[in-house]
């Protein structure tokens, strides 16, 4: 009888060590640090509003004082200005927005005649307006305008206004030359 004592004191025993073994072994491939899945940071979503074109039509005014041309479409205009003794002045009107607009932004022309870059700053909640100079640069600069185009205010890819200018006609180059009378 002791025999049979002693030899289910061995199997209870192994068995334990068995047990005890089975829970000291390392938990099986991908159980290993099991935590709660996070969630990845995902950025903000940002709405990507189609950039829409206003298309655009010329109007020229030519007094003593100054010479006024006005490209305007859909609640979105831009009017040239030039008077004597004082630099070409571009304002950029735009339609009503609910969101911010940024003090400055670049203001890019390109066409067929050329391109040029100015920095416009806000002078309005709805107004950016340029200083262009009073120099050749300058007119050389309205000249190219008045050649038609794309004029975009605002950082690529999505600028804050794209104006569609079409070419202006023969009062365009009538315009012109009263505001190059100004300037020379």
């Amino acid at each position: 009888m002791a025999e049979r004592v002693s030899h289910t004191r061995m199997r209870i025993l192994a068995a334990l060590m068995l047990l005890l073994a089975s829970c000291a072994q390392p938990l099986p491939p991908g159980e290993e640090g099991r935590r709660e899945a996070s969630i990845p940071a995902v950025p903000p979503f940002i709405r990507h509003v189609p950039n829409e074109i206003v298309r655009t039509t010329w109007t020229f005014r030519s007094s003593d004082e100054e010479c006024t041309a006005i490209a305007a479409g859909p609640g979105t205009s831009l009017q040239v200005t030039v008077r004597r003794d004082a630099p070409i002045r571009l304002v950029v009107a735009l339609a009503p927005a609910p969101t911010p607009r940024p003090v400055n932004a670049p203001l890019h022309f390109t066409g067929s005649a050329g391109s040029w870059q100015v920095t416009a700053r806000r002078t309005a909640a709805r107004q950016f307006t340029v200083a262009l100079g009073s120099d050749d640069i300058a007119l050389s600069r309205i000249l190219v305008l008045l050649s038609g185009g794309t004029l975009e205010l605002g950082r690529p890819p999505q600028p804050i206004v794209s104006l569609a200018i079409s070419p202006s006609d023969t009062q365009g180059q009538t315009w012109f030359d009263c505001a190059r009378g100004k300037m020379l």
